[in-house]
């Protein structure tokens, strides 16, 4: 019993250190900010101490006395640094003694140079705090902090990084770090954010749930973007193509928690590579596929294989495809966005299918069929002349939609679009010759003709002479 209530004491001592050190920043930061604000108009600079001197805040520049610097100061603030470049070193040589270092509101770019381990050989820096909040600093000289051996916290918010290397802060006494503000930059260079070891620099980013992305996924938080960016480049080297993340959208609703929330849309480009069948694995989340330049003649994965379920966004062109009747009243036809066929041997396709899952497709944005040797007959070319009509505004190369090249054939290379129904169904060397059709549709019309003229007859005989004609006569 008395070795937990020995517990209960130290627990309790050490609440009230913890408040009375909160209540010191308070009342520094309130401090801070009655002076900043006493001083925000920018025009007015000037510096201002506290504590005997230990504690300086400086607006636009060391002034006065404190320009040659001080001993005594161990707690150095400066405010709208009047210079795009800060020297730390220059700075901390007026001021050895200094513990805490911030830089804050301030126009700074970049630092010159490192922060250095000591003064002039002569006296050793120990400091324990840097800030550097609020500037327009973008990135940081290699080695920037690693000579500062006694570092326990570093605050690098509200500036303009978007990349750090996690070896230019890995200081061994360094406890807490500060990076949410800034521009970063959701690349596979920042994945060591994801890290979260024991001991890592990223255990060690007290807001690291709090960092976002910056163009062009501006918004999206670090951690969730660089696990999608790093899981795509492990499932992308399973395959045989380039993988790009294009965009993440966020769905709206309470029920989906922090990373289901997004929408993932991936594009995987196996352009070019010789293959002769469709791949049989996709990164997840593959909402575009570039497919053009291969030796590609089967379409069957894309009803076949679910991993194509996702994929909108299809590159066909330059391939070996002859048929696209496989799709036919499949879910792939009914939600695709973009379908390019450019540059392969179809001849014909199924007109009726393709049309009616166009009607059912809201989400259909453009169809390239050009360069395709299209058959130009009475039996296939009237229903898809109807189609590339109808859908001229989906049909983005139909210009291009033309007539196979037919020796001797006055279509050939035509624009299908374009084509009369005459030119379509009558072929050239009998265009104004006797067709037996022709023939058959004169002997009925002959016969239509005789017919009528005899049943006048008859009836111009019957009231002359009162007799029925012979064959009705016969009749029973």
């Amino acid at each position: 019993m008395k070795k937990y209530y020995t517990i209960y004491i130290y627990l309790k001592i050490l609440l009230v250190v913890v408040i009375i050190q909160s209540l010191e920043i308070l009342a520094s930061n309130k401090r801070l900010c009655e002076f900043h604000e006493e001083h925000s108009d920018s025009d007015l600079v000037g510096c201002k101490s506290e504590d005997d001197e230990q504690h300086l805040i400086c607006i636009g520049g060391l002034h006065g006395k404190w320009e040659s610097g001080s001993k005594t100061v161990r707690k150095l603030v400066l405010c709208k640094w009047p210079e795009r470049i800060l020297d730390p070193e220059e700075v901390l040589l007026k001021f050895p003694a200094v513990k805490r270092f911030s830089v804050l509101a301030s126009n700074i770019t970049k630092l010159s140079k490192v922060f250095p381990a000591e003064v002039q050989n002569l006296e050793s820096l120990f400091i324990q705090k840097i800030a550097l909040s609020g500037t327009k600093l973008e990135y940081l000289p290699k080695g920037a902090f690693l000579n500062l051996s006694t570092l326990k916290s570093l605050d690098l918010r509200n500036n303009s990084l978007r990349e750090i290397d996690p070896n230019e802060i890995e200081i061994a006494t360094l406890k807490h770090i500060y990076l949410s503000g800034n521009r970063w930059k959701c690349s596979i260079n920042n994945q060591w954010i994801l890290n979260s070891r024991n001991g890592s620099v990223a255990s060690r980013v007290i807001d690291r749930d709090k960092l976002v992305c910056s163009t062009p996924f501006d918004g999206r938080q670090l951690l969730s973007v660089v696990e999608i960016i790093v899981t795509l480049k492990e499932e992308c080297q399973r395959t045989n193509c380039d993988c790009e993340l294009v965009y993440i959208a966020v769905r709206s609703g309470a029920k989906f928690n922090s990373q289901k929330r997004l929408m993932v849309f991936n594009s995987v480009n196996c352009s070019n590579r010789g293959i002769t069948e469709m791949p049989t694995f996709l990164p997840a989340n593959t909402t575009t596929l570039h497919l053009s330049g291969n030796n590609i003649a089967d379409l069957t994965p894309l009803i076949t294989n679910p991993v194509y379920k996702g994929v909108i966004d299809i590159y066909l062109d330059n391939n070996l495809i002859e048929s696209i009747a496989c799709l036919e009243g499949s879910y792939w036809l009914d939600h695709f966005r973009v379908l390019s066929l450019r540059g392969n041997r179809l001849s014909d396709l199924p007109t009726y299918a393709l049309e009616n899952a166009l009607l059912q497709n809201a989400n259909a944005a453009y169809i390239r069929l050009g360069n395709n040797p299209w058959s130009c007959d009475c039996l296939f070319t009237p229903g898809f002349q109807d189609l590339l009509i109808r859908y001229t505004s989906l049909v983005k190369d139909v210009n291009d939609v033309k007539c196979s090249s037919v020796v001797q054939d006055k279509n050939s290379n035509k624009q299908i679009r374009d084509l009369t129904r005459t030119a379509i169904c009558i072929p050239p060397d009998s265009e104004y010759g006797l067709q037996p059709l022709d023939i058959m549709n004169i002997v009925m019309a002959s016969l239509i003709f005789f017919i009528l003229g005899k049943l006048l007859y008859d009836c111009w005989f019957f009231k002359r002479t009162g007799q029925l004609p012979w064959i009705v006569a016969k009749i029973p």
